[in-house]
């Protein structure tokens, strides 16, 4: 018959291994919003950097010429983004897939864990 204390060994050892795939779904979403959200910010500097540089480039001109060629520029540069926006739109999906995948693995593996004996898990 078991005492007291060893029940409730028991227990915390049942509940450890129930809320393990949460904290381990929990460790695997901050990792993957701490990379999203690295990648928005960089992806805010370059877009900032870009208008910045247009606007900079736009009131230094002087004459005829220089906005003709500003013109020129703006008409070919305008690919640029729209160019950068689909990369950056295929990079983030692919951060949530690989998230997606991430949890689905941890959840398998926790779960298979879940089969094994206290103690003894995988």
């Amino acid at each position: 018959m078991m005492n007291y204390q060893d029940t409730i060994k028991q227990m915390q050892s049942q509940l450890g291994q129930y809320a393990e795939p949460f904290y381990s779904a929990n460790s695997k979403a901050l990792e993957h919003w701490e990379k999203v959200a690295d990648y928005q910010l960089d992806m805010v500097r370059r877009y900032t950097d870009a208008a910045l540089g247009n606007l900079r480039e736009a009131s230094e001109i002087q004459s005829p010429e220089q906005l003709q060629s500003y013109m020129q520029k703006s008409v070919e540069a305008a690919r640029e983004p729209s160019d950068s926006l689909a990369k950056d739109a295929r990079t983030l999906a692919e951060l949530g897939q690989a998230m997606t995948e991430d949890l689905h693995k941890s959840m398998r593996q926790s779960a298979s864990n879940l089969g094994a004996p206290a103690g003894k898990a995988a």
